[in-house]
This record gives structure tokens, sequence and C-alpha cells, in this order.
């Protein structure tokens, strides 16, 4: 991801329905990149993304919605490193 900490103020600066819209569009990225899987360095880079965009929104949120978003960045973690390993 280029300039990670730009990246992230950028995407901080967006209201929460944005952020997670912004969420949504990457996981929806993840799945087609993933069908197609032309480019696994592709399907890499968006689930990294989603990790950190998990990352940078949860604290925002109630403790039940938060454990979801953390509990979906753990399977999105485990799905990144099983898929390094076939790179």
């Amino acid at each position: 991801m280029i300039d990670k900490e730009k990246k992230r103020e950028r995407f901080l600066r967006d209201p929460l329905p944005l952020r997670l819209g912004a969420l949504a569009a990457t996981l929806g990225r993840i799945s087609s990149s993933a069908r197609r899987a032309n480019d696994p360095a592709v399907v890499e880079q968006f689930l990294q993304e989603a990790k950190y965009y998990i990352e940078w929104t949860a604290a925002e949120f109630d403790p039940e919605t938060a454990a979801e978003l953390v509990s979906m960045q753990r399977l999105i973690t485990l799905w990144h490193q099983s898929q390094v390993k076939h790179f």
C-alpha cells in the first residue's frame, strides 16, 4: 500500500458510513479478484487494505460491533497467511 500513514489520515477524515462503504468495496474487490485469480498480488493488496480499514475503524463502534469487525479481521489475516504460502 502506498504511504500507509497518508492513506490512514485520508481514510479517517471520512465519516464512518463512508469508511464502512470503503471496507465493503474492498471486500467486494477481494471476492471478485480471488475468483478471477489473474494476479495474486492484487488479492494480497486488497486483503492488507481490508485489515487496515478494520483496524482504523473498529474502535469507533460499540464493543459488540467492534468484536465482529475484529473477528472478520482475524479471518482475513488467516486467509491472507494461507494465500501468501501459495504465491
